[in-house]
């Protein structure tokens, strides 16, 4: 038991690493549409390739989309408008009538009505109301107010729907008109004031009755049948040979659907669950050799694996979505994310590969596998060559609109083999297209959110910190000039080394500027900033000179922090001297005190020692830039004797030993440093005689 929970502490994060992945595949598995696969792939506009074709089963053939919203459209435009008679109408309007007929005709000192003459007003009032109100007037709406010629109008009244012209119904202004015209037919009346009264009592008591009309729309809508025929089980479907368009395709499709949708919903659920999870772990499980043999300083490290695997599961998650909601295509899913994201921070290998692994599991489920297949892996690659080095935000403009082109084109060159003709080109397609590469764009703050979340650290943020206006950067060229030029001297050197041998040149570099920002504590400490001939380590003992100098990687590890600069510009910082020696004040201190008791700790810098490619290459530039100063002449002799005393003496001391950099790496960069530092101080190559 011992010996097991001992394994256990010992391989955990190979064992955290496992689960990683077992959790991804669980997860892509439960976010798969749980149906079946039709097991033949087919292609509109080319021959049917496989045996001949019977219908397994009874099933329908379903219409195309263009027929069935032609019928859903024919059906909308024939919709019929219903009205509905306010029986209460009439009524409240005569009633309110006479309420203000009273109001208005009652004498009073200046008005003087004989009962007779009252009472041939009120007549003559409801003469009118009754005559207007045995058509009705109809309250103004937006749906009837410009009924197309072929809708047709219908007035409820009770339970019982007549068809009707709008115009026989009065509107406010024209019932107004025709009581006028009433009016004008009875004698001593007074009209003016009467109009007035009868205008303010009328009520519009045809109304539109939007319950009823989207009821009897929503009905025919439903009446549509979404089939046209059966295929019945035993007939032929297609044979060998044939053509798959036209009315072949239609039965085709319809069979396809008819198929995933039974085993889908059948006793084979847990089978097709059983293939998608054998399909997931074969890819996942190319994933991980791929790591492990191509990356496997990669594979050691889990945070990034987890961010690996979360933007597969995160990409199939959204597809999956996608595909679940209607009239949504799956095109629209920005699936060129992986590549450029993942291109931020790590090769173009890994962006590729785990841009394919996405692709193999979406389009296992997608619509047409072969041709969504083609257009995503094209766009991705096109993608990755395009942001081989992303260094602004324009360029990823650019890069998108190159991704629009190329998936443009593709489906061009597919649309036109299927089709054999432009006009039947979808060119709904095109804005799908657009829209996911619009998402695209999300690139840009995703990668910013991914830095500060994993602490990655990305092209555009190193182009950023290596502006010589950042401000600790303007800090040293101001306050320690000397350590400014140094450091950019070694930014060159490391630079150009690490670009011939393989590595991150633009990280190195970044590196180089900051590795001695912590100078900036002491500046007149250290040689290269002391202009004036005054030396403050005469005044010191040479302990407490080496702790000074020492000092500066812890300074420049709390500067760096104190001014958010990211981990991995830090880690250049704790390691460019490793655990090396202060060799002159060691030394000093040996010639003047042979006999006293020595700490060598009180003369080493605290480490670690380099543990990347790009770490070693800056170490070695360092110290042999700074050497190259002291020398009292330079010739390709002297040169090339510093540079090897000081990298040999660096790998006897095993400085190298926990960076993946060969001998023959370094074998290299030997030569590039004696070459630089000759072409700097302008050193003549001597040609033999």
């Amino acid at each position: 038991m011992e010996n097991f929970f001992s394994d256990i502490r010992n391989n955990h994060e190979r064992i955290q690493r496992v689960l990683l992945f077992i959790v991804t595949g669980l997860i892509v598995v439960l976010l798969l549409p749980k149906e079946g696969k039709f097991k033949y792939e087919y292609q509109k506009g080319r021959p049917w390739g496989h045996e001949d074709l019977v219908a397994p089963f009874d099933f329908a053939i379903e219409k195309p989309k263009a027929e069935l919203d032609a019928e859903i459209q024919q059906v909308r435009s024939n919709s019929k408008t219903y009205l509905r008679l306010d029986e209460e109408g009439a009524d409240k309007a005569k009633t309110d009538f006479r309420t203000r007929f009273i109001e208005a005709f009652k004498p009073d000192s200046s008005q003087s009505r004989s009962l007779k003459k009252l009472e041939k007003n009120l007549f003559a009032g409801q003469s009118a109301l009754k005559k207007v109100y045995e058509k009705g007037i109809l309250r103004n709406s937006s749906e009837i107010e410009k009924p197309s010629n072929k809708q047709l109008i219908y007035l409820l009244d009770g339970n019982t729907a007549t068809q009707v012209q709008l115009n026989r119904f009065y509107t406010v202004q024209t019932a107004y008109d025709r009581m006028s015209k009433i009016l004008d037919d009875f004698k001593g009346i007074d009209k003016e004031l009467l109009l007035s009264v009868l205008s303010e009592s009328l009520v519009q008591n045809v109304v539109y009755d939007e319950q009823t009309t989207e009821q009897i729309l929503a009905d025919e809508l439903n009446a549509i049948s979404e089939t046209r025929g059966m295929i019945p089980k035993g007939l032929m479907v297609i044979s060998r040979g044939d053509m798959v368009d036209g009315e072949n395709l239609l039965v085709l499709e319809s069979l396809r659907k008819e198929y995933q949708s039974r085993l889908g919903s059948s006793e084979s659920y847990y089978l097709i669950l059983l293939g998608q999870l054998i399909m997931v772990t074969i890819v996942l499980l190319m994933f991980w050799l791929f790591l492990s043999q191509y990356r496997s300083d990669l594979m050691q490290n889990n945070w990034q694996v987890t961010f690996l695997l979360m933007l597969i599961a995160g990409m199939v998650a959204i597809a999956s979505l996608a595909q679940r909601i209607p009239n949504i295509n799956l095109y629209l899913v920005p699936f060129c994310l992986i590549p450029v994201i993942v291109r931020s921070f790590f090769d173009s290998r890994i962006a590729l590969f785990a841009h394919i692994v996405t692709l193999i599991i979406v389009g296992f489920e997608a619509p047409n596998g072969f041709e969504f297949m083609f257009l995503e892996l094209i766009a991705g690659i096109i993608a990755i060559f395009s942001l081989l080095s992303l260094q602004n935000r324009s360029q990823l403009f650019v890069s998108m609109l190159v991704v629009f082109v190329t998936y443009s084109a593709s489906y061009f060159s597919i649309a036109v083999m299927q089709e054999g003709d432009i006009k039947n080109i979808d060119l709904s397609m095109f804005i799908w297209f657009a829209g996911s590469v619009g998402l695209t764009l999300l690139a840009y703050p995703l990668i910013y959110l991914f830095e500060k979340v994993f602490g990655f650290i990305s092209e555009v943020t190193l182009l950023e910190l290596n502006n010589t206006n950042h401000k600790l950067l303007r800090q040293m060229a101001t306050e320690a000039p000397g350590t400014f030029q140094h450091s950019l001297q070694v930014a060159s050197l490391a630079e150009t080394a690490i670009y011939e041998i393989g590595g991150n040149a633009l990280l190195v570099r970044t590196g180089a500027l900051y590795h001695d920002i912590g100078k900036l504590y002491a500046p007149m400490y250290f040689i290269e900033n002391q202009v004036t001939g005054v030396n403050p380590h005469d005044d010191l003992s040479f302990d407490e000179s080496a702790k000074i100098i020492i000092n500066h990687v812890i300074k420049g590890i709390e500067l760096a922090k104190e001014n958010n600069l990211p981990e991995q510009l830090i880690d250049f910082i704790r390691t460019h001297h490793g655990t090396s020696t202060v060799q002159y004040f060691y030394r000093s201190y040996l010639q003047n005190f042979p006999e006293g008791e020595l700490d060598q700790e009180h003369f080493s810098y605290p480490g670690p020692k380099p543990f990347t490619k790009e770490m070693a290459v800056l170490m070695m530039a360092d110290s042999v830039e700074a050497a190259s100063r002291s020398l009292s002449e330079y010739t390709t002799e002297s040169v090339g004797k510093l540079v090897d005393n000081i990298i040999d003496r660096q790998f006897n001391e095993g400085q190298f030993d926990s960076a993946n950099i060969t001998l023959r790496d370094i074998t290299e960069v030997r030569s590039i440093f004696k070459k630089k530092l000759l072409n700097i101080y302008h050193v003549r190559v001597e040609y033999p005689s």
